[in-house]
């Protein structure tokens, strides 16, 4: 009996550029478009294929990514599998109610809700460093600033019992906080991608903005807000708590329910009392107790 032959691996490179000193970038922007490439190197081949990953729907619609993807004409089969996370249970959500206090004084509050524990992403590296300036001497806990390339640091929070790491950029996805190190975890503003070349020429495929809002920007921020607020819950374990301070999705914000569409269903709340109520009902005794550290 013969031997099945295997099916030879093949590998795909897709390289762009724009040539230097060329201004109207558009016909590069175009010829280079992401999903072009896969249609011509991975979807016309009679090759079948699974994508998985996280992050593939927004707000729970896989629309932008087939799109994205250059997967309408192929119709393909999708699926949403059910988080194994207790969200009901061990997650509350925070929108607060406007008018609102000033972001510092917000996370100040957080915080000592919280008792530390805490994780700040921001969208703005120059935010980032006004609101610790303001806070440097206000908290009673370890503040740590992530710049670019800061890992390091990232693991000095990991070893302390109760800090407050502010981060941006690269730290909205693959960071992983299990247990109590992440308790409160805090998104400043909506994750909104800041525009490019390639932004702008798709924009030029719509006849007016809030079509392009709604077909583009809002499904990227949506996937951006996912990557956030997976950094709460890492096992079934854990219990956090999750403020989103953007007043843009407070009740009754223009993105409201764009952004509670984007994140998996839990409590939501308004009132600070309410956090402070969380964490009495879940945390141990241990967890409440402030240890001072000099970092």
């Amino acid at each position: 009996m013969s031997r099945p032959q295997k099916m030879p691996l093949q590998r795909c490179f897709l390289f762009g550029c724009v040539p230097r000193g060329v201004e109207d970038a558009a016909p590069y922007k175009r010829e280079l478009r992401f999903f072009d490439m896969l249609r011509r190197v991975l979807w016309t081949r009679p090759v079948p294929a699974i994508l998985t990953s996280g992050t593939l729907a927004a707000g729970g619609d896989f629309t932008h990514m087939i799109k994205t993807l250059g997967l309408t004409l192929r119709k393909p089969t999708t699926f949403q599998a059910a988080s194994p996370f207790d969200y009901q249970n061990n997650t509350i959500l925070y929108l607060p109610a406007r008018p609102r206090q000033p972001l510092a004084a917000q996370i100040e509050a957080l915080v000592t809700a919280s008792h530390g524990h805490a994780l700040v992403l921001f969208t703005s590296y120059r935010e980032m460093g006004e609101v610790c300036a303001a806070l440097r001497d206000r908290l009673p806990y370890p503040l740590i600033e992530v710049w670019r390339n800061g890992q390091q640091l990232v693991h000095t929070f990991k070893q302390l019992p109760n800090a407050v790491l502010c981060a941006a950029g690269p730290c909205w996805e693959g960071l992983d906080f299990p247990g109590d190190m992440v308790s409160m975890l805090m998104m400043t503003r909506l994750p909104f991608p800041v525009p490019d070349p390639v932004s702008d020429a798709a924009r030029e495929r719509y006849m007016n903005l809030p079509g392009y809002l709604q077909a583009e920007i809002v499904p990227q921020m949506q996937i951006k807000l996912r990557q956030g607020f997976g950094r709460a819950i890492r096992t079934e374990q854990d219990t956090c708590a999750v403020a989103l301070l953007d007043p843009r999705a407070s009740p009754g914000g223009r993105y409201h329910q764009a952004a509670v569409d984007a994140l998996p269903a839990c409590p939501v709340t308004t009132e600070i009392e309410t956090i402070q109520q969380f964490f009495r009902e879940r945390k141990s005794p241990d967890y409440f107790l402030h240890e001072e550290v000099v970092i």
